[in-house]
């Protein structure tokens, strides 16, 4: 049975405040469901997809990482005196996977067995804020630790150790992460983005020898005005 912990992490979702724009939106696709009329509540689901490539020149492989899923939120539009308020609450993670593949280069090249690998995500605080309610399940974690952008804060982790191989995926179908933002939020205005801040981290053999790697891949969706005049 998945247990649900509690713990004050951070959210993404306050990466945008009202009217701010922070980063080139990736490659996503998005979806809508929820009530058919603009008012009220209405939930918003886009995917994520990024990537990078390191080249270990000690053990002469390229490792091959990324991260992918689904960012979903609710959007609550209101009528408020003459005109409609919008807040976005609760950015949730749906189905964060992160792939790891191993070659003799990053651009073209072919697979390249490793002795093991570990895979890992961490996602946190845009604002890298610590006072932001999270919900995971397990078998994620939620705690302080070392973060690319915020340095030590508050987070939610995965890591997965795997055997040999050259091609490796962590995938989180029945765990999702959910930050407890926008409870008294601020509406962001169009043109506006959620984000949050996702680690992408890989760790190779090769006999006795190992080499890691760990980079951020920023996540931005766009904060959804559809249906509202």
């Amino acid at each position: 049975m998945t247990q649900i912990l509690r713990r004050g992490l951070a959210v993404a979702a306050g990466a945008v405040v009202a009217g701010a724009v922070l980063a080139p939106l990736p490659a996503h696709a998005g979806t809508d469901v929820g009530a058919a009329s603009a008012l009220g509540k209405k939930t918003f689901s886009y995917s994520y997809s990024e990537g990078y490539c390191f080249y270990s020149k000690p053990l002469k492989k390229a490792m091959k990482v990324r991260v992918s899923g689904k960012l979903r939120y609710v959007r609550n539009a209101y009528k408020f005196n003459r005109g409609i308020r919008v807040r976005f609450h609760d950015p949730t993670l749906v189905e964060p996977k992160v792939t790891l593949a191993t070659a003799t280069k990053c651009s073209g090249g072919r697979a390249a067995k490793v002795s093991k690998a570990k895979v890992e995500q961490l996602w946190y605080d845009w604002s890298c804020k610590t006072n932001v309610s999270v919900f995971v399940g397990l078998p994620w974690q939620a705690g302080v630790g070392a973060t690319r952008s915020c340095g030590k804060t508050k987070r939610a982790h995965r890591s997965t150790g795997y055997g040999s191989g050259s091609g490796f995926v962590q995938h989180n179908s029945g765990a999702p992460a959910k930050w407890g933002w926008g409870r008294d939020g601020k509406g962001i205005k169009k043109g506006g983005k959620i984000c949050l801040h996702g680690d992408g981290a890989a760790t190779i053999w090769s006999g006795n020898r190992s080499d890691s790697v760990i980079r951020a891949l920023d996540v931005c969706v766009p904060a959804s005005y559809k249906g509202l005049s």
